[in-house]
């Protein structure tokens, strides 16, 4: 017989079902497919119109980002057939298309970018204040009625007319009193010889380098009200009759001037920063060459400046307030050679852009370190490598006061700061402040260097990865006081030393001409063998021109201890 077969209870186990994925999140998912699809296609559109990198890079960019995008679409679409999967992807497809999003609006900006800075306004702006001491019970403009406002018509006669008239138009009647210069302007408003004072904005910086009291100036006097307009900008100053073809291929030379300003571009200032950039594409040579603020030079007025005194003697650093076309040209008498493109930065730029890249490495040789900087009161610099935010950074570029070497010193640091920056910007932690330094270039500067041949150079960096090599030299000068007809009074300059000027003229050559700027040898530094620029066939005496036309005024000159009312009082 048989083994008997034994029945069981077992039965089969049913399989588990499958959690059916939410139609919520199929609709979610396709929906993100369709953004991102729309989204990578413009961002590749803006890649090729923006024409900023090469083939070589563009190609391999892109094609990576249409698979990794198709990818990650077709597998979160048909092939994620778990609730968990699909939820993982779907939030994956939405980082890509936030990314995607991302990258528009930087591609977009950076576009956006280079017309802003490539196009200088059209309009540059004036500011006219009027001031009172503090404590002095003038608040606003209705306190000034009936009383004495003091004036040099020298600085700026039409803005200063302006002014009055602005006041009269709000019923504010005062009485003006004419000065010759500013420093005897100055000495009646504090002297209580006059009520208030109008005077243009820009020359508020001369004020506080006055020293003394007049240092907090800005702290110890109230704005009482303020007369703005405008005034249409040289038309030299948007134009370069010395462009290069192809700055790739071709050298050129590039004018930085840093305004001592903060804020809007659209007002002219101070040229603070005065350096010659010589770039040598085909050598990979950059030639930095520094001209001191105070250098004391021969005025060029650009076609078009408005009450502009061409061919005087001035501190450079007052051609600015003509515009940059007057630095530009007023450089290109000095050195005999062609500016191609000018770049128009203020205080603000710097600070933006060094913050924008997370700061800048510097290194200070031993003997030059600073405790403080007086420009702002920030922590100096120690000997050795030290790390600059953005404002430490602009201190550390006007510091002059801490040095022996004054003046020559400082346009020493601002070489390391712009070469700092410049290695910093190249370097590969800018992909993670990409954003922020796009950012911090919007308004950070202008230029007269066209789009295309920016973009250009950025594709020869991207495509060649060149080693450029930094080479630095600085005009210096002896200290003097000498007369500037802008400010029409004597003020401390720095007088050239004509071998270091002819010097500059060769090296920058040199450059251009494939060659080193080390190949030529530079000036002896014993100063006692060095010749100082003559000027004395600009020294004609200054006539005395401070009368409005048809103001009635009274003229106050500073004499011992008493101010004496002079109305026919001439030089």
């Amino acid at each position: 017989m048989g083994k008997k077969r034994v029945p069981t209870n077992s039965r089969k186990m049913p399989r588990k079902k499958r959690r059916r994925i939410s139609p919520f999140l199929v609709i979610l998912c396709f929906l993100l497919s369709i953004a991102a699809l729309a989204l990578v296609a413009y961002l590749i559109f803006q890649l090729i119109v923006l024409d900023m990198f090469p083939l070589t890079l563009l190609i391999p960019m892109v094609s990576v980002i249409v698979l990794l995008t198709l990818m990650i679409i077709l597998f979160s679409n048909f092939k994620c057939r778990r609730q968990v999967s699909k939820l993982f992807m779907t939030l994956l497809l939405a980082v890509l298309t936030v990314g995607y999003g991302f990258g528009n609006y930087y591609v977009y900006g950076l576009t956006n970018l280079f017309n802003e800075v490539t196009n200088l306004t059209d309009k540059v702006a004036h500011r006219i204040n009027v001031y009172a001491l503090k404590g002095s019970g003038i608040d606003n403009a209705k306190d000034l009625d009936g009383l004495s406002v003091g004036i040099v018509p020298s600085l700026n006669e039409d803005g200063i007319q302006r002014c009055i008239n602005d006041l009269e138009s709000n019923d504010v009647s005062i009485d003006v009193y004419d000065y010759y210069t500013l420093s005897d302007l100055l000495y009646g408003f504090y002297s209580n010889q006059v009520d208030a004072i109008i005077l243009d904005e820009a020359y508020e910086y001369d004020i506080h380098e006055m020293g003394g009291e007049y240092t907090n100036f800005g702290t110890s006097t109230v704005n009482v009200h303020q007369t703005v307009y405008y005034t249409d900008r040289s038309e030299s100053q948007n134009e370069s009759l010395n462009r290069v073809s192809s700055i790739v291929s071709d050298p050129f030379t590039v004018l930085i001037s840093g305004n001592d300003s903060y804020g809007s571009l659209n007002e002219n200032s101070r040229s603070d920063v005065n350096m010659l950039v010589t770039i040598n594409p085909a050598t990979h040579t950059v030639l930095m060459t520094s001209i001191p603020r105070d250098l004391y030079v021969t005025l060029v007025c650009p076609e078009g400046a408005e009450a502009c005194p061409a061919d005087t003697l001035n501190k450079l650093t007052h051609s600015g307030l003509y515009g940059v076309a007057s630095t530009d040209e007023t450089i290109e008498n000095l050195l005999e050679i062609p500016v191609n493109y000018t770049v128009r930065v203020n205080f603000s730029s710097l600070v933006n852009l060094v913050d924008a890249v997370g700061g800048i490495d510097v290194y200070i040789e031993e003997g030059l370190e600073v405790d403080t900087f007086y420009a702002n009161g920030t922590q100096g610099v120690q000997a050795g490598w030290n790390h600059l935010e953005g404002e430490r950074a602009l201190a550390f570029a006007r510091e002059r006061y801490a040095y022996t070497d004054g003046d020559n010193q400082r346009v020493k640091n601002q070489q390391i700061v712009l070469e700092a920056l410049i290695n910093k910007i190249a370097s590969p932690s800018m992909l993670l402040n990409f954003g922020d330094f796009i950012d911090a270039l919007g308004g950070a500067f202008e230029t007269n260097m066209p789009a295309d041949q920016i973009r250009s150079f950025i594709r020869y960096q991207f495509a060649m990865m060149p080693d450029w090599k930094f080479e630095n030299f600085s005009i210096v000068g002896e200290v003097g006081t000498e007369y500037c007809t802008i400010q029409g009074d004597y003020a401390s300059v720095m007088i050239p030393y004509m071998e270091y000027v002819d010097a500059a003229k060769e090296k920058i050559q040199a450059v251009l001409d494939g060659d080193s700027s080390e190949s030529i040898e530079s000036p002896t530094t014993d100063l006692s063998q060095l010749t100082l620029w003559d000027f004395s066939e600009y020294m004609d005496l200054p006539e005395n021109s401070n009368e409005a036309d048809g103001q009635e005024s009274n003229t106050y000159v500073q004499d011992s201890d008493l101010w004496v009312e002079d109305p026919d009082y001439s030089y």
